[in-house]
């Protein structure tokens, strides 16, 4: 149940400024206080007047200088000088208390309150230095109007009558004081009580939900999915499902258009969201661009797919901001959760949901993917060989095979293709397709390629020291797109170089055609940088990406791989009388350009003669020879020719 907690109130108490309802009720104070002053010395100066009677003279002076100066505290209150209107009136009362104790000392009952009433109203206003000074100043003129009230004599001309009644209404205005002072005192502490239950309502509120969407977070989503476990474990034949949802290429709009437009695409894509399911639904953002959904109450597990469906569609319309029209998609993974069998824990439901939307994203994006047994018994052989990889590079158990490029020309071996395997303990021989990925994914990629280029340029030195007379030779290394756009990249390969004793000429590093087109700008600087190091660059693949020759001229680019695809599709087409126009063409404006023309993956003496026939400097495959060790690459240098290796070629597998 998708309730949500109003903090609407909560949010403008917590926000109102304590600071100007203190003010206000520092005025109010101060107000009533003045015309109390101002009222009583008009009644001491009538009465000083009438019965000529020098202490209520006295006393009427003091209280008009003193409600004065209440009247301008009020003004100092209003522009926020709150400390200081509070000391002119504290002391200012003290004051008044004393001369008022030794013009008519027979009112001591009420001038003994005097100080207390004076701490009273700075309670709540004065700093701790001054309510220190403020409790002692209090102090000494308690002690010294019970002193005065004693020693003084009580000798007046005013009547009884008005002492009397001066008295009492001396003593009903300093009850009248405090009484508003408390009244005040309570105002206050339930405003103080009321702002931290607030507080602890927002602070509740802020532990359970996105400060940037709103949404509930991982916390209160993971409350209501336990809850939803606990309804259909007691209802068997109910469902209810939960979405993963990632948004595809998020990041480019944090790197192009910045963090702030980003974050706003977030909020849009939350209202989104909640726009398209049910009120009794949860959408919840876990963290950067992950969202999750909680579906109940569903009737039929068509239901949930429908739903995502409908997700999914409503986030391919565009969202316009900054008038920037912005596209978005996401992949989503669904799990189904049914009471007729144990669902498991939240955690384990999201984790599969996560699974699920992994699955989704591998193939294509902008989709989403049930989860099934299956995915987890995926993800866990997926967790394993990342594991078993980590400890490969640590333990060095990749070993260097060496495939041989041969010269159409001469058919002599003009160099090697350095190709890695992984020697696994327990799998044996690990061909890259089934390892490279996960590499390129968790950054092992690097030191397992470092680890390559250190051994098969070491090998190739060794073998040109070895056999001097045969040239040409070079060796052949893999790069990634990750590994293009390292800053350091051609640093590291300078130093691999120079700890071979092996000249940058006699390197070929290869880079597929998708590769080298991602970023341009920096691929061309380390391109270029690499040359002149003597590096030759050869596009591989070539022909199953988005680039073209066209395109290519703009790179320091020394020769292009055709891609096996090419190749293998050779027979086929002789079969059925076409022609490898493709393949033709490819060559001729390679060669134009002043490239070379290497073609891979031939297997089969027609597939050679095409090759030849159409121009192509060079071929490798398992025609000529599959990858070898080292020991046997080194006999196939020493024949001085090209000797097909007996047995059968199998299918030419990924490299690096």
């Amino acid at each position: 149940m998708a309730e949500e907690v109003n903090i609407s109130g909560d949010k403008a108490m917590g926000s109102a400024d304590h600071s100007d309802v203190q003010t206000e009720q520092l005025q109010q104070f101060l107000t009533w206080l003045a015309l109390a002053v101002m009222g009583f010395s008009l009644v001491s100066v009538t009465a000083a007047l009438i019965f000529r009677d020098t202490g209520s003279g006295i006393t009427g002076t003091a209280l008009i200088v003193y409600g004065c100066s209440l009247l301008a505290a009020r003004t100092q209150a209003n522009h926020g000088k709150q400390h200081a209107a509070v000391a002119v009136v504290c002391f200012g009362f003290l004051i008044a208390t004393m001369i008022v104790i030794v013009a008519q000392p027979m009112i001591v009952e009420v001038l003994i309150l005097s100080p207390l009433l004076a701490v009273g109203v700075a309670l709540p206003y004065a700093a701790e230095r001054n309510l220190r000074i403020l409790f002692a100043v209090a102090w000494l003129v308690a002690v010294a109007v019970a002193i005065f009230g004693e020693v003084l004599p009580h000798d007046s001309r005013l009547p009884s009558w008005y002492a009397s009644s001066f008295r009492i209404a001396s003593l009903v205005t300093a009850i009248a004081v405090v009484l508003l002072l408390l009244w005040q005192f309570r105002s206050r502490l339930m405003e103080t009580l009321m702002q931290v239950q607030a507080a602890e309502r927002r602070a509740q509120y802020d532990a359970t939900h996105d400060g940037l969407t709103d949404l509930p977070n991982r916390t209160l989503f993971e409350e209501r999915l336990n809850r939803a476990l606990e309804r259909v474990s007691n209802s068997p034949g109910r469902f209810f499902a939960v979405l993963f949802l990632d948004l595809d290429r998020f990041k480019n709009v944090n790197d192009s258009l910045g963090h702030a437009i980003g974050d706003r695409l977030l909020i849009e894509v939350a209202r989104r969201l909640e726009a398209n399911v049910y009120s009794t639904d949860t959408v919840a953002r876990l963290g950067g661009d992950e969202f999750t959904i909680l579906l109940e109450n569903l009737k039929t597990p068509n239901e949930a797919t429908q739903v995502t469906e409908r997700l999914l569609n409503a986030l391919k319309v565009p969202f316009k901001l900054n008038w920037h029209d912005l596209y978005t998609g996401a992949s989503v993974g669904v799990v189904l959760v049914e009471g007729s069998r144990d669902p498991g824990k939240a955690q384990d439901i999201l984790r599969d949901a996560d699974t699920a939307m992994y699955w989704a994203k591998a193939r294509g994006k902008a989709r989403y993917a049930l989860f099934d047994e299956g995915m987890r018994v995926s993800a866990i052989q997926l967790l394993r060989l990342e594991m078993d990889l980590r400890r490969a590079v640590e333990h060095e158990e990749f070993v260097v095979h060496y495939q041989p490029i041969i010269a159409l020309s001469s058919g002599r071996i003009v160099g090697f293709e350095a190709l890695v395997r992984w020697r696994h303990p327990e799998r044996g021989l690990v061909f890259p397709a089934d390892f490279i990925p996960l590499a390129e994914e968790t950054g092992l990629i690097t030191p397992i390629s470092m680890s390559v280029f250190r051994e098969a340029c070491s090998r190739m030195s060794h073998w040109r020291t070895k056999f001097p007379d045969y040239q040409p030779l070079s060796i052949n290394l893999n790069l990634t797109s990750t590994q293009i756009v390292q800053p350091e990249l051609v640093d590291r390969i300078a130093n691999v170089l120079k700890d071979a004793s092996l000249e940058g000429r006699y390197l070929r590093l290869e880079i597929t055609e998708s590769g080298i087109m991602g970023d341009a700008g920096r691929t061309i600087e380390t391109l270029t940088r690499l040359r002149d190091l003597g590096v030759r660059i050869q596009v591989d693949d070539f022909g199953t990406g988005y680039s073209s020759l066209a395109h290519l001229h703009r790179f320091p680019v020394d020769a292009l791989k055709i891609d096996q695809s090419f190749i293998g599709n050779i027979d086929a087409l002789e079969q059925r009388g076409e022609s490898t126009q493709i393949t033709q063409t490819i060559t001729t404006l390679a060669h134009s350009l002043g490239m070379d023309v290497i073609a891979e993956g031939v297997q089969t003496q027609q597939q050679l003669n095409q090759v030849r026939a159409v121009g192509c400097n060079y071929a490798q495959g398992y025609f000529f020879s599959e990858p070898v060790d080292a020991k046997t690459a080194e006999g196939l240098i020493s024949s001085h020719h090209f000797r097909a290796l007996p047995g059968s070629a199998p299918t030419r597998t990924t490299s690096l």
